[in-house]
């Protein structure tokens, strides 16, 4: 998120735009945009499902459609450059403002968000607040 312009980690970009991803191991986890997948987080247990050939998973949260164009709201208001109204759109079934108009507009009346009618992003001082700003959309 603070990264130097042209030195953000391309891997880890995948999951700032919930993007699918694997990982493999015990506690490892997947996601493939609406369902995290987490594996047994014990080695051990891990391993002997695994040679017993049973299902090493320990963890399955799914999301509805709404509550995943949530996460992803946050998870775009946590970068510097916010979240593309259109892209956002395009990418969820959701507008911004169906999600978080009021929420927005309290925040920028409070310094803490600005809005150019195309992109919404947090402020400085919205992003060293935003962990306390996230119960409002999610």
């Amino acid at each position: 998120n603070f990264a130097r312009p042209g030195g953000r980690c391309r891997h880890n970009e995948a999951y700032w735009d919930c993007r699918p991803w694997e990982a493999f191991g015990p506690g490892a986890a997947r996601f493939n945009g609406r369902t995290r997948i987490t594996n047994h987080r014990s080695t051990t247990t891990w391993i002997k499902r695994l040679l017993a050939a049973e299902d090493a998973t320990g963890e399955v949260e799914t999301m509805t459609a709404e509550e995943a164009a949530r996460e992803r709201l946050v998870v775009g208001l946590r970068r510097r450059a916010g979240v593309s109204r259109k892209a956002f759109t395009k990418a969820s079934g959701f507008s911004v403002d169906e999600l978080a108009k009021a929420a927005l507009a309290r925040w920028q009346r409070a310094g803490l968000a600005e809005d150019d009618g195309e992109t919404v992003c947090l402020t400085r001082a919205g992003l060293l607040v935003s962990d306390s700003l996230w119960a409002e959309v999610l």
